[in-house]
């Protein structure tokens, strides 16, 4: 029997190191969350990359196995386990990364990775065991080797075998501009991001285990955001009123909320976003009230940022916002102002993920004010903008 177990193990381990089906999900555990990723396939110089530990799909990159990467491209890795760092060697080019880390070194040259890019550990649940996982485009690219990509078959291919380093004094490398070297598609720099490949603006969008939504309160403690009618209602005061309503609501639905603050603190924008990049967030959802010289203003508008002027964007970014005002619209009776595209504005620019900001009423027009200070209304106001992100969820997130 136990000769049995030890046949039949054998087989399990054979048959999981092959190729992998690029077609099949797998599923894993990454900063703490569960996902299920796509899996994809890798080959180097024509040999098919094969690993019990798959490479997979996130954010539009392709993380590979550090150990079976770097064997396959020649180079040598020295392991930190104390500090997760790594050391990777090939000829004279050394890439110094850290696990969760933006911060890349090539021959002691700083550079930034770019966020969807950033090395993580992976807990593969079927084997309850955790691989480094390193961007692929990044590595291969930095010590010369071309990348193409097949989104049919989800393929990565690596050429090259005379592999170069960033410290050559020449002005060109492989008939390369030395710049073009210290700028692989993964890296950021000078705040723009290059990709090699074509990005494509979904409809949908996936989520990778339950769905995640950062609620913001805008405004907030030296930030006083609008006055009201009354000359003492501040606008931080009424967000986060509606956050703090908003999110057991959620919840209850069975998602992961994320909150950017549930006091009177002081946040900056770009840090709100930074939030729900951190959180790998599905949705972003910032909720303020308006303001107005003219005091006849009145009405709801829902503010998004246009996939076509912001680059980070992978999907479209209207639905969230039509869905939200929709609902507001429906359980209030108020007045539509519209959705409107709004790409000069921080957290919506700054959120990769699908967002929206919220103006729930003019707090200048009293009419207007006098319903938002009701508990009903008030109320109306939560249940609209909750049912709205569940409309998205529903109709836009697989």
């Amino acid at each position: 029997m136990k000769r049995f177990s030890k046949i039949l193990l054998l087989f399990i381990l054979l048959f999981t190191t092959v190729t992998v089906n690029a077609s099949s999900n797998i599923p894993l555990r990454i900063n703490g969350k569960n996902q299920n990723l796509s899996m994809a396939k890798v080959v180097v110089n024509n040999n098919i990359l094969k690993s019990s530990y798959s490479p997979y799909i996130s954010g539009g990159r392709t993380f590979v196995p550090i150990r079976e990467l770097t064997e396959s491209l020649g180079a040598d890795v020295n392991w930190n386990n104390k500090n997760k760092t790594a050391d990777i060697i090939l000829n004279n080019t050394k890439i110094t990364l850290k696990i969760d880390s933006p911060i890349v070194y090539v021959n002691g040259k700083e550079l930034h990775l770019h966020k969807h890019a950033i090395p993580r550990l992976a807990l593969y649940k079927n084997t309850n065991e955790t691989k480094t996982m390193v961007p692929l485009r990044f590595l291969s690219e930095t010590f010369g080797f071309d990348v193409s990509w097949d989104q049919k078959t989800k393929t990565a291919k690596i050429h090259g075998s005379n592999p170069v380093s960033l410290s050559n004094e020449e002005n060109t490398v492989n008939n390369k501009p030395k710049q073009e070297l210290e700028s692989p598609s993964n890296v950021i720099n000078s705040n723009e991001v290059e990709q090699k490949e074509e990005r494509v603006i979904t409809k949908k969008i996936k989520a990778q285990g339950p769905v995640t939504i950062v609620i913001d309160a805008g405004h907030g403690g030296k930030d006083p955001g609008a006055t009201a009618i009354d000359g003492k209602t501040t606008e931080k005061e009424l967000n986060l009123m509606v956050t703090r309503a908003l999110a057991p609501k959620l919840r209850a639905c069975g998602y992961e909320v994320i909150e950017t603050r549930t006091t009177d603190e002081f946040i900056e924008l770009a840090e709100r976003a930074e939030i729900a990049e951190r959180e790998n967030a599905e949705i972003f959802v910032s909720i303020h009230f308006n303001s107005s010289s003219s005091d006849k203003a009145s009405g709801i508008e829902v503010l998004y940022a246009p996939e076509s002027k912001v680059e980070i964007k992978e999907a479209e970014q209207v639905h969230l916002a039509k869905c939200i005002l929709d609902e507001v619209i429906k359980e209030t009776g108020a007045k539509s102002r519209g959705v409107k595209a709004r790409a000069d504005l921080a957290v919506l620019r700054k959120t990769s993920m699908p967002a929206a900001l919220a103006e729930l009423g003019f707090m200048s027009n009293d009419n207007e004010f006098g319903k938002i200070s009701t508990p009903e209304y008030f109320n109306k106001l939560v249940e609209g903008v909750s049912k709205g992100i569940q409309k998205y969820v529903n109709n836009y997130v697989e």
